[in-house]
């Protein structure tokens, strides 16, 4: 996992960000926290959203915790609904990434609009929420695909008897 995260920032802080997007980052490090959401391991759920935060936070220009606090509620939250889930389903990976993509960036916004860390327009948060959801259903269905094909050739998943 800390192997993942590690990869997952650097990438996501070498993806640039489009203007078209509303200058969204491209969500991997919220793909993985989402894929560990869904392991019936809660302790590699919290550990995996708390370490994506600090790490979103770190590379970006976001005060600490700030993304942790929220990996953390979006992780809870798909992490109640992992039984009503189909976790192979690639469409639902990309609803998924989408919602909480969209989430994330609403939910930051917020926060940083209170502190009054960011003034942004109404259509540039718009532009930027639009620019998530796309970017969050687009990349979680990669991101889950590669985390579960590491985790089969590393021996933490097994193929199930047909």
């Amino acid at each position: 996992m800390i192997f993942a995260l590690i990869c997952g920032a650097v990438l996501q802080a070498l993806i640039p960000n489009w203007r078209v997007m509303g200058q969204a980052h491209v969500p991997l490090l919220l793909g993985l926290v989402l894929y560990y959401a869904l392991s019936p391991d809660r302790g590699l759920m919290w550990t995996a959203a708390v370490l994506a935060g600090f790490l979103q936070d770190a590379l970006g220009e976001i005060p600490l915790g700030y993304s942790s606090f929220c990996f953390c509620l979006v992780a809870l939250v798909v992490s109640r609904f992992r039984e009503d889930v189909f976790a192979h389903e690639i469409l639902m990976h990309a609803v998924a990434g989408a919602l909480a993509a969209g989430a994330v960036t609403l939910a930051l916004t917020v926060l940083l609009t209170h502190d009054q860390a960011v003034v942004l327009s109404a259509g540039r948060i718009a532009l930027k929420l639009a620019g998530s959801v796309l970017l969050g259903a687009a990349v979680t269905p990669v991101v889950f695909h590669a985390l579960e094909g590491t985790d089969r050739m590393l021996g933490n998943l097994y193929e199930e008897a047909a």
